[in-house]
C-alpha cells in the first residue's frame, strides 16, 4: 500500500490515504472531465488496501457536489470496501453532509440502504 494525496481543484475533491493508519477521506466537488482518469488513481489504493494485512479502514466522505459519472466511480469504491468487510476487515465510513443539503443526505441514506453491512454513519455538518 502507498500514500495517496491528490489536491482539489474546482471539479475534483481532495483525496487523502494514508497507508500507515488506513484513512482515506474524498472533501470537495467531484465533477472531473475524465471520471475514469482521476479515479483511476484512487481504485488501485483502495484495492491494495482490501488485498493488505490491514484489518480496518477510517473513510471521509466530505462531498458537496458530485456528478453522475462520478457517483458510479464512487459505487465502485465503496463496492471495493464493502469486499473488504467480506475479508473480515473492519470499515467505518463517515458520511457529512451540509444541515440544508438534501441532495447529499439523500445520497448517503441511498449508498446506506444499497451497503446494509458497512458501517456507515451519516453526519450533519454546518
Amino acid at each position: 500500500m502507498k500514500d495517496l494525496f491528490i489536491d482539489a481543484t474546482e471539479r475534483t475533491p481532495a483525496v487523502r490515504f494514508r497507508a500507515e493508519s488506513c484513512e482515506l477521506s474524498l472533501e470537495g466537488e467531484s465533477y472531473p472531465e475524465d471520471v475514469a482518469a482521476f479515479y483511476g488513481d484512487v481504485i488501485p489504493v483502495l484495492e491494495s488496501w482490501s488485498e493488505s494485512d490491514a484489518v480496518r479502514i477510517h473513510v471521509l466522505v466530505r462531498l458537496i457536489y458530485i456528478n453522475s459519472s462520478s457517483m458510479k466511480a464512487l459505487y465502485r469504491i465503496f463496492d471495493i470496501l464493502d469486499n473488504g468487510r467480506e475479508l473480515g476487515k473492519t470499515v467505518s465510513i463517515r458520511w457529512c453532509y451540509l444541515v440544508d443539503d438534501d441532495v447529499m443526505q439523500e445520497l448517503g441514506e441511498d449508498f446506506k440502504d444499497r451497503f446494509p453491512d458497512l458501517d456507515l454513519f451519516l453526519e450533519v455538518v454546518e
